[in-house]
């Protein structure tokens, strides 16, 4: 009777098991159908838990993108550890959806790492679309302009950064060396000039810290990515390296920004406003009264630590890219040089004036913009509202991945689109042909704000360095790569490279 007993109860507590198995099973099914809005594009299938993140964990997740827009079209959906993203490839689709239709995919996610990044949305770069948003970036931009950004009277500037870099290339003699910390260097000398009024000098004590913040953030690993974009993982060992490494390089460039906002005040005087510092301060000075306002030293804190920041990282990645297809096409540096002295000569400085009349320096401007495609998934963007869009439902706050690569290595537009050609932009006559389809800068209303002075850096730096110096790679090294590693950027891998002075 005791066994049977036994035997009966083991019955009933196997199908109480089971039978609660199955209501769980019923119950995460309904969850996860009930969350995932109908509708929403086809996509490729994912793990449980981190959906596609392990195809996306490496240096090239940009090529699987464009690999998956071949399978699912011009728009589809991935899941990144329950966030969903919609991947927009193609130049069609990506202009109808943010020029055309701008306003319903203008926000930013607020995902893993923007949580780490700005925590309380605030600046421009990563915040949400809304009133402040436009209020600073519109602001930004009316008091840059005031300081010569844009203006060709900010050459001077920049030619004064150039001069600087031209000494440290001296420096080198005939030694081969890595040029990407001179490039940061002076990149981040312009950006400085217009936020804080002054450039450092290179060995200044403080300019250095904040380049080797430079050089330590922003590259990420396999764990470090798994850290970032899963927080309860950061408890386990070397997880939380990722999220610790980003919080102490913003820290670095926040007590500057800080310190920096402090002197300023100190020392502010209405009638002498010498950079967009002072702009902050006297705007956030007149709106005292105005409890609503968002002109608050913390928000002015974050806005110039974007336009230091992206100011910085963006075009010195450009420029890197330069140096990179100069030394591994010489046939393509020897014209654009002899363009160079045939405008400018060996030692006027060289304007942008003058741009109309180099075609081929313009084409090379333009196909470097393409190959390197620094931003190549662009800054994500989000939903700003529920859209429709090609039949598909959108829900607000979806993260937005405009796929740039796919425009840019569009063997349809572009032939052969792994050649470096700057032949592509130049007409029979062999003028200048301006391409759409070459958008490094991205599109719609958060287009990069720093557009126009990083385009005419690129101008300005490139044709002062070539005007005086041959670019080449050391005798008998290896040709360097042209496949890039995804960090903050889209960067060439490290290589060396001789500097020939020219006669």
């Amino acid at each position: 009777m005791a066994a049977a007993e036994f035997w009966a109860s083991l019955v009933g507590e196997n199908m109480i098991l089971q039978t609660t198995l199955v209501l769980l099973l019923v119950f995460f099914a309904t969850s996860w159908f009930f969350s995932n809005p109908r509708n929403l594009p086809p996509g490729p299938r994912g793990w449980p838990v981190v959906g596609n993140f392990f195809s996306l964990a490496n240096e090239h997740r940009h090529l699987t993108f464009n690999d998956w827009a071949k399978t699912y079209g011009p728009i589809y959906r991935v899941n990144l550890g329950g966030q969903k993203m919609v991947v927009l490839s193609g130049y069609d689709v990506i202009q109808e959806a943010l020029a055309r239709t701008g306003d319903d995919f203008s926000s930013r996610p607020f995902n893993a790492i923007f949580k780490i990044i700005n925590p309380r949305r605030l600046g421009i770069a990563t915040a949400p679309f809304g009133t402040p948003w436009k209020e600073h970036r519109r602001f930004t931009l009316k008091s840059l302009r005031e300081f010569g950004f844009g203006k060709r009277n900010m050459e001077g500037k920049i030619l004064e950064e150039s001069v600087a870099f031209q000494a440290e290339i001296l420096k080198m003699g005939d030694r081969p060396f890595d040029i990407s910390r001179m490039v940061q260097n002076a990149v981040t000398n312009v950006i400085c000039s217009l936020v804080f009024g002054s450039r450092f000098e290179y060995t200044d004590e403080k300019f250095t810290r904040l380049m080797d913040a430079f050089d330590r953030g922003f590259h990420f690993n396999f764990f470090t990515q798994l850290g970032v974009f899963f927080p309860t993982l950061r408890h386990l060992p070397g997880m939380g390296k990722g999220p610790k490494l980003i919080k102490e390089v913003l820290g670095t460039f926040r007590s500057h920004i800080k310190e920096e906002l402090d002197s300023h005040k100190e020392t502010f005087d209405p009638n002498d406003m010498r950079d967009l510092i002072d702009s902050y301060i006297r705007e956030n000075k007149s709106r005292e009264n105005d409890n609503e306002t968002s002109f608050t030293d913390e928000y002015a804190e974050c806005v110039l630590f974007d336009m230091f920041v992206a100011g910085t990282e963006t075009t010195s990645t450009t420029l890197y890219w330069v140096f990179l297809y100069l030394v591994l096409n010489p046939d393509i540096q020897r014209k654009v040089q002899e363009e160079i002295h045939s405008v400018f000569g060996h030692d006027r400085p060289p304007s942008t004036a003058h741009r109309a009349q180099m075609p081929y320096t313009e084409a090379f401007l333009t196909e470097l913009g393409r190959a390197a495609t620094i931003a190549p998934t662009s800054v994500y963007r989000a939903a700003s509202r529920d859209t429709s869009f090609h039949g598909y439902h959108i829900p607000e706050g979806t993260t937005v991945v405009a796929l740039l690569w796919s425009v840019h290595y569009d063997p349809e537009h572009f032939p052969n689109p792994e050649k470096f050609d700057p032949g592509r932009f130049l007409d029979a006559q062999g003028q200048y042909r301006k391409d759409d389809h070459v958008i490094p800068f991205g599109v719609g209303s958060r287009i990069c704000l720093g557009k126009n002075l990083a385009e005419m850096e690129l101008f300005i730096i490139v044709t002062s360095l070539l005007q005086h110096f041959t670019f080449k790679l050391p005798e008998g090294a290896p040709k360097p790569s042209t496949i890039g590693i995804n960090g903050a950027s889209h960067a060439a891998t490290k290589f060396e490279l001789v500097a020939e002075p020219l006669a």
